[in-house]
């Protein structure tokens, strides 16, 4: 999947790559050359942290965090319900460089209004 998506992007498109947290582990060597060639690559890794409960232990991902914190210029997003998850996706694909979405498996309370502004490199409290 990322090495298709690598590939997507050198011909000029924005490719997003998703799946379990606990797998992108898998491919990163091809994250780590994607983010040294400054490809325009974009990911999500779902159901991360310690309480997805019936998946079980083996599906959690904590090293996610850390793995993509590690490759140079790459931008972590850790939204907090569907309206932040909505306008990450809307920043990564409108910011180039490597963008990571990482995103929880239980249902999360709505905690902003539909027109809430976000910002790469901000938080809110």
């Amino acid at each position: 999947m990322v090495s298709v998506a690598c590939g997507v992007v050198c011909r000029g498109r924005v490719a997003f790559c998703s799946t379990f947290a606990a797998f992108l582990s898998r491919a990163f060597d091809q994250m780590r050359m994607a983010a040294m060639s400054e490809l325009n690559l974009k990911f999500c890794g779902s159901h991360c942290g310690i309480s997805i409960g019936e998946d079980g232990a083996s599906q959690m991902a904590l090293e996610d965090l850390s793995m993509f914190r590690s490759l140079p210029n790459s931008t972590v997003l850790y939204p907090t319900d569907v309206v932040a998850a909505e306008r990450a996706v809307e920043l990564a694909y409108n910011t180039k460089g490597v963008f990571y979405i990482r995103t929880g498996r239980q249902p999360a309370k709505i905690l902003y209004s539909s027109d809430e502004k976000f910002e790469v490199g901000k938080c809110k409290v």
